[in-house]
């Protein structure tokens, strides 16, 4: 009859573990699936070792410039790792991100169009990304820092900032961006540092008429 009991006392203490174990693998399935894909474009780099290719539990293992609230991925600090290759596809997946900061990094290619859409910064600066800034980033309602410096991104900015009303820092220094600043700077009335320097923009400087005196 002891050995019963304590049989059932054993299982009991194993189902009780498998259950906190399954409490604590509680990353939201789709940012589970983006950091893999972003793990994936990075081509598996050996300084984000707890990182997965499939799987994986990102906030309870607390995956390497992670930060999550319960279960849903909120920041991603990458910078300064010497990541090469690119950042994926998957990453518009990432609804609950404020802060996607991938700074100083050998990634090149050009900005996936598909970026945390609920960004409150970007930091996508020095890591020499080509090509033109994605559209997307016109969608993004809640961003008030914005920093692409240092790249090789080219081409007349597209990017329309109608709905950017929130933005305060926008840094779209050194790159070799042309043509006519976009004519929605102009709702950009709330910014407090702006830098366009090193590039090869033309025509008036009108559109900056709200925010000239922080312009650089």
């Amino acid at each position: 009859m002891r050995k019963v009991k304590e049989m059932k006392v054993l299982a009991m203490v194993a189902l009780l573990i498998c259950i906190l174990s399954s409490t604590n693998a509680n990353t939201d399935p789709n940012d589970d699936s983006s950091l893999n894909a972003l793990y994936t474009g990075l081509n598996l780099p050996q300084q984000l070792n707890q990182w997965k290719q499939s799987g994986g539990d990102p906030c309870s293992e607390q995956w390497t410039g992670i930060t999550c609230s319960g279960s849903r991925v909120t920041e991603i600090k990458l910078s300064n790792e010497g990541l090469p290759e690119n950042m994926g596809y998957a990453l518009d997946k990432l609804t609950s991100v404020t802060t996607f900061d991938i700074s100083n990094n050998n990634l090149g290619n050009p900005i996936p169009f598909q970026l945390p859409p609920n960004v409150s910064t970007l930091n996508l600066a020095g890591c020499n990304f080509n090509g033109a800034l994605p559209y997307s980033i016109s969608q993004m309602s809640s961003l008030k820092f914005l920093n692409v410096s240092h790249n090789q991104i080219q081409g007349q900015v597209t990017v329309q900032f109608n709905s950017l009303t929130a933005l305060s820092t926008l840094d779209f220094s050194y790159n070799t961006m042309s043509d006519n600043l976009p004519q929605s700077f102009k709702l950009l009335t709330g910014i407090k540092d702006m830098y366009l320097q090193n590039n090869q923009f033309t025509g008036t400087l009108d559109v900056l008429a709200s925010c000239e005196s922080s312009t650089r």
